[in-house]
């Protein structure tokens, strides 16, 4: 392999580093727009129902705003700065998804035999540290700048940076390289340096995670589409949810009686003038009275909580069986239920793969795909007027399951991000936005790594020689034959997990669910 000139290296480098920046901006004036939006409805999902406001409840005065002394060209600035948080996370992901595609198109020129090889392994291995180095120590780091982070009033809302806060924010750096240092290289891993020793060990931490994702969206989609596992009664009617608005309309009249009742018992309580005598027995002879009032009050909100969330369910599933009735409707259930067959067929393959272990022989090299894929594969290829190789049958069965296998861990992270947001109690739609869009980053870039080293068993490298440097791509990744047991093991413990708790949950704090 002949050297590339100087000129030559530096103006393709120069082109790639053109498509990063243009993915990057691209990103973030385009994709970001509606996906922060997106995110900041889930993030809105995620806030517990408010107590019912007091139509006798008088409101102070309100504050100054913080922008009433501005200047108009000031205010507009300050109404068009986003927050410290936003644009930390908005950059994060968009570096995180213009460097994940520059992977994949430097694979795309390796295979089209596009750019010299030095340049393609240059950038390749400029991108994987880029990708490396923002899952584990860019993106733990801004998760503490994004958890911290107060708005101030007026323009500044950023504090000053000192060694203290900073070594503060370091700390999740420090514990993700902590568990990192952990994870042990799996049998027959090749780590090459401290890098490929990094990569590897993210890759099986990836390998459980997506494992972990694949099962709970296996179990969620089998529950929801499935109706031998799904445990859903016959759809509302209009009638039932009058019925439960009515009883959730009397339940907050008692509500708003019962707090108006203590109100009126603490402004009787004696005033700090009196005798402490009279304080001591009046207090003894209502304390009595008062904590029962506390505690049919807390009932009450307990069972207005309950009422209302039963209230949303029914509602919900009253649209959802009218949208049903509709053509798309009907379309996206079929679709929905050949696609929760399949997850229950990956959970069947999960146990297959560990109970009966297939051996390694040096023709397959690790190359496998699951049966259904298989299948649709060739059935593609014997269509009339469809000519397709065997071999490439079957790189195209891989990479159908490798999509499936996508599809499933994209239907389960929706619910994950909104499990985080309610687990971190993140108040402000756009902070939990930002705080989503990271923790989307970091999956989508171990999600990437992880289908890097998948794709690499539908293009093997050919056999390196040990005094060359490789010079194919694929060579520098690991065999992914090397995590599959983990795949599958994080697999069937999460959907196993995932369905015991969803049993429970179903049995104990089972809502809008009308028995036929």
């Amino acid at each position: 392999m002949s050297s590339p000139s100087v000129v030559s290296l530096t103006l393709e480098t120069s082109a790639l580093v053109a498509f990063r920046a243009g993915v990057f901006f691209a990103a973030r004036r385009y994709l970001l727009q509606s996906l922060y939006h997106d995110l900041q409805g889930l993030s809105s999902e995620t806030e517990p129902l408010t107590a019912t406001l007091r139509d006798d409840v008088e409101l102070d005065a309100l504050p100054t705003p913080s922008t009433a002394g501005l200047t108009p060209k000031e205010y507009a600035l300050a109404s068009r700065r986003r927050p410290l948080h936003s644009t930390i996370s908005r950059a994060t992901f968009a570096l995180c998804l213009s460097e994940s595609l520059t992977l994949f198109i430097l694979l795309m020129c390796q295979a089209l035999d596009v750019l010299h090889p030095q340049t393609r392994l240059l950038n390749w291995q400029i991108s994987l540290c880029i990708l490396l180095l923002l899952i584990v120590i860019l993106i733990p780091f801004s998760y503490s700048l994004v958890l911290s982070y107060r708005s101030a009033s007026g323009l500044q809302g950023i504090q000053r940076p000192t060694l203290a806060r900073l070594g503060l924010y370091a700390v999740p750096i420090g514990v993700f390289l902590f568990f990192l240092s952990f994870i042990p290289v799996p049998e027959g891993a090749v780590a090459r340096g401290i890098i490929g020793t990094v990569l590897v060990r993210l890759i099986a931490a990836g390998t459980v995670i997506l494992g972990a994702l694949s099962g709970f969206g296996a179990v969620d989609n089998a529950t929801r589409y499935l109706p031998w596992f799904s445990r859903q009664g016959k759809p509302p009617t209009q009638d039932d949810i009058l019925v439960a608005q009515e009883g959730l309309a009397r339940v907050r009249n008692d509500l708003a009686e019962r707090r108006r009742s203590i109100e009126r018992m603490q402004s009787e309580q004696p005033k700090a003038d009196t005798s402490w005598l009279s304080r001591v027995t009046s207090s003894l002879s209502g304390s009595s009275e008062m904590s029962s009032a506390l505690q049919e009050l807390a009932g009450l909100e307990a069972l207005e909580y309950q009422m209302a969330r039963n209230l949303d369910a029914l509602q919900a599933q009253h649209r959802a069986a009218a949208y049903a009735q509709t053509l798309r409707g009907q379309l996206m259930h079929w679709g929905g239920l050949l696609f929760a067959l399949y997850c229950v067929y990956r959970i069947i393959v999960a146990i297959a793969n560990l109970a009966l272990p297939r051996r390694r022989t040096a023709d397959t090299d690790g190359r496998t795909a699951d049966v259904l894929a298989v299948t649709l594969a060739y059935a593609l290829a014997l269509a009339p007027g469809v000519h397709v190789q065997p071999e490439r049958a079957a790189s195209a069965a891989r990479s159908l399951s490798l999509a499936l296998a996508g599809a499933i861990i994209a239907s389960s992270i929706r619910l994950v991000l909104r499990g985080a947001a309610r687990a971190l109690r993140v108040a402000s739609r756009s902070l939990g936005a930002s705080l989503m869009l990271l923790i989307l980053a970091q999956l989508v870039g171990i999600y990437l790594l992880t289908t890097l080293v998948q794709l690499r068993t539908s293009f093997p490298p050919p056999p390196a020689r040990p005094d060359a440097p490789p010079a194919n791509l694929f060579a520098t990744l690991p065999e992914y034959h090397v995590f599959g047991a983990l795949f599958d093991s994080a697999l069937l413990v999460t959907a196993g997990a995932s369905a015991v708790v969803a049993w429970f949950s179903h049995r104990i704090n089972s809502v809008g669910v009308i028995e036929a």
